[in-house]
């Protein structure tokens, strides 16, 4: 596998794109639809190479061919498919030490099933998956699930909420060191794991935004500063209306 492929869910499943013409384009569809036109102006590429690798993401159920709304004489083309990952180097020894640290779990729910999730993230990227993109939706939607079991309709005493909820159901301790950061002590996600030079809570960023979205109807943008994934000792968050 390419490791700079960029791993996509669409129509015909999942799909995996090489080749930086097609990523390129794909980034610029992500923005909205767009032309043939616009497509060779801005990647200066022939209308012949524009038109092939246009041809073959359609074939791959990753585009869709329209015609505007503005003008039903021209054709537009939109993205119809999610990213949902980006494979890299495997982490074969990391998942290794996993594996071997579960003997010693046995026994303990709590550490069983954490160590039972840190393997299966730890395995995916193994298999040259990176899970974050998708980690971080599935805990936004998740989120959304969860924000009826929340009563709060500011962010702070939401956050207070949120603080009790970590603790009762085994995520963490949350301490709310200032109205918009969060710090996570012994976090689920990544408290035990070995160090991976880069944060790891996609999965919380995703659970925080999507409870807050849920209650007080507020996008916010999640960003974990620092975690046990980088060698700190708690995991931080920092949260961003947008």
């Amino acid at each position: 596998m390419d490791k700079d492929a960029e791993i996509y869910s669409g129509k015909k499943g999942v799909i995996f794109v090489t080749g930086e013409t097609k990523k390129m384009m794909i980034r610029l569809l992500q923005e909205g639809e767009i032309s043939e036109e616009r497509l060779v102006r801005e990647l200066g590429k022939a209308r012949s190479t524009i038109s092939v690798h246009l041809s073959d993401l359609k074939d791959m159920g990753l585009v869709e061919e329209r015609h505007s709304t503005r003008d039903a004489r021209k054709k537009i083309f939109v993205l119809s498919a999610k990213l949902i990952g980006g494979s890299e180097h495997p982490y074969k020894d990391r998942y290794y030490e996993l594996l071997n640290n579960l003997r010693e779990s046995s026994g303990s729910p709590y550490s069983f099933l954490k160590g039972l999730f840190h393997i299966i993230r730890y395995g995916l990227i193994s298999q040259g998956l990176d899970v974050q993109p998708a980690l971080k939706e599935i805990g936004r939607e998740a989120g959304i699930t969860l924000s009826p079991l929340f009563r709060s309709s500011d962010i702070e005493g939401l956050l207070g909420e949120i603080s009790d909820f970590w603790s009762e159901n085994g995520l963490g301790e949350v301490k709310v060191l200032t109205e918009d950061t969060i710090l996570v002590k012994d976090c689920f996600d990544c408290s035990g794991i070995p160090e991976a030079d880069e944060t790891l809570c996609s999965l919380d960023e995703g659970l925080l935004e999507g409870i807050i979205q849920g209650v007080t109807g507020l996008k916010t943008r999640i960003t974990e500063e620092s975690c046990y994934g980088t060698g700190h000792k708690g995991c931080v968050f920092k949260l961003e209306v947008i």
